[in-house]
């Protein structure tokens, strides 16, 4: 294999991966606008309790019922913004609240109770409304569409990077060999 192969293999390899995951992120962006399009219907659900992932992150998790049958989901969000304060003085207060975009800022300080900055901004039996699909009800959200959000943005963002790192090699080695060509 030669030298220019190994070069046009480099390419299409990993400029492939590239283009993979950007089309991933395009086509997560599609399916969420396409399902959030499919909610066409709305209900009053009531926040039944809270959802702790780690690090800060929460969410609401929202009871709604449909012709008689009952249904639970969790209120999702564009991101989560956490800032973590720590130092003197100790008792720094923590805060949470969600802006008009769907980010969720949670600021939280060296010793923070998230089960109370949860219950402040939903609290236990407050109503929420949830938007599903009538032909399927489970599909839904709570209170505005979902987005793609960082997940997408990361998958374009990366295979963005990939595909242009794949060129620059590529023009890179391929000007080199042009250029031992000619010495």
């Amino acid at each position: 294999m030669s030298e220019l192969q190994i070069a046009w293999l480099e390419l299409v390899t990993v400029g492939g991966v590239g283009a993979i995951l950007a089309l991933s992120g395009v086509i997560i962006n599609i399916v969420t606008k396409k399902q959030n399009k499919l909610c066409t219907k709305h209900t009053e659900g009531i926040v039944v309790q809270h959802g702790f992932s780690g690090e800060g992150r929460m969410y609401p998790i929202v009871e709604y019922f449909v012709n008689s049958t009952c249904y639970k989901t969790r209120k999702k969000f564009r991101g989560v913004k956490i800032k973590r304060i720590s130092g003197l003085p100790a008792p720094i207060s923590s805060g949470i609240y969600e802006d008009e975009k769907g980010w969720l800022y949670v600021k939280i300080g060296p010793v923070a109770n998230l089960h109370k900055l949860a219950e402040q901004l939903w609290p236990i039996n407050s109503k929420m409304t949830v938007y599903y699909n009538p032909n399927n009800s489970k599909k839904c959200y709570v209170d505005r569409p979902n987005s793609g959000g960082f997940t997408s943005i990361m998958f374009i963002l990366m295979g963005l990077v990939t595909i242009i790192l794949s060129l620059v090699v590529f023009f890179w080695y391929s000007y080199k060999l042009y250029i031992e060509r000619f010495e």
